[in-house]
């Protein structure tokens, strides 16, 4: 077999396997995401010739080069949300929790009306265990955006760490009647009726 082949087959199976591993930890229904922070990743255990066989768009696999150049990027335009916002999705994917909130806090001073990064930081504070954080932050989402799936959802399970099931109905109840078909309603459901969250 050609080596090129080889390495591309071995690649894709990698990659394949990631990729299922990180749909089935994140995908709704799926189990939650640990509380504490995982972690800093490790450089790539790929050869070379491997990383530059990575199809284009694909993440780069040395987190800590893509981190400082991140970081960079955003301290060197520090009116930049976009930049700042970049940074904190890197960090949110590689589970830094607490490294992103600084990042979204910073996006969020230069665009308060960002309901994904608003989001974001309030799920961070939920990996946390900052529970009343990321209540504050699912709401201040619904303030801007009444029916967000995502932040009705994320409301719903914080209420349910901090045993309060009536406001974790209440989030499930408005998410039924606005998005009928998300996913995660019939696990919200199950949880609901044990009284407790994952």
């Amino acid at each position: 077999m050609r080596r090129d082949l080889l390495i591309t087959a071995l690649l894709f199976t990698a990659v394949g396997f990631a990729g299922g591993v990180v749909y089935t930890r994140y995908a709704p229904g799926g189990p939650q995401a640990p509380v504490a922070p995982a972690p800093a990743a490790a450089a790539s255990a790929l050869s070379p010739e491997a990383e530059a066989a990575l199809p284009e768009g694909h993440p780069p696999l040395n987190v800590a080069e893509e981190w400082s150049r991140l970081q960079q990027q955003a301290e060197a335009n520090p009116k930049d949300a976009r930049a700042a916002l970049e940074l904190a999705n890197f960090l949110y994917d590689v589970e830094r929790w607490q490294d992103a909130i600084r990042w979204y806090q910073r996006a969020l001073e230069l665009d308060p009306r960002n309901t994904d990064a608003r989001t974001d930081l309030g799920t961070c504070y939920f990996n946390l265990a900052r529970y009343d954080e990321a209540i504050a932050e699912f709401n201040r989402t619904l303030a801007l955006e009444p029916d967000k799936p995502q932040a009705l959802y994320n409301l719903a399970m914080a209420r349910l760490r901090q045993q309060d099931k009536a406001g974790a109905r209440q989030a499930y109840e408005q998410l039924r009647r606005s998005h009928p078909d998300f996913p995660g309603l019939p696990q919200l459901a199950q949880l609901l009726d044990e009284g407790r969250a994952r």
